[in-house]
């Protein structure tokens, strides 16, 4: 489960991840490294042999389709 903000979500209607536009000196370095490290850590468990699923924060937001997306996952992993 990600945060939309502290785990950067690029998708264009997510509000929620758009970077911060003031002290962007300090969030900046931040939440890149968040997402650099999210990346490492999916990778990481994918070599371990591990399906991995992100789940991003705006998703709740909408049970029956995250519903369908967590069952596509387990039927299709």
């Amino acid at each position: 489960m990600h945060g939309c903000f502290w785990h950067q979500h690029k998708l264009v209607s997510c509000l929620d991840g758009r970077p911060p536009k003031s002290n962007t000196e300090y969030w900046v370095p931040k939440l890149l490294r968040n997402v650099e490290r999210d990346k490492a850590s999916a990778d990481a468990l994918r070599k371990q042999g591990w399906k991995v699923l992100t789940i991003w924060e705006c998703e709740t937001k909408s049970p029956d389709k995250l519903r369908q997306k967590l069952q596509n996952f387990l039927a299709n992993g």
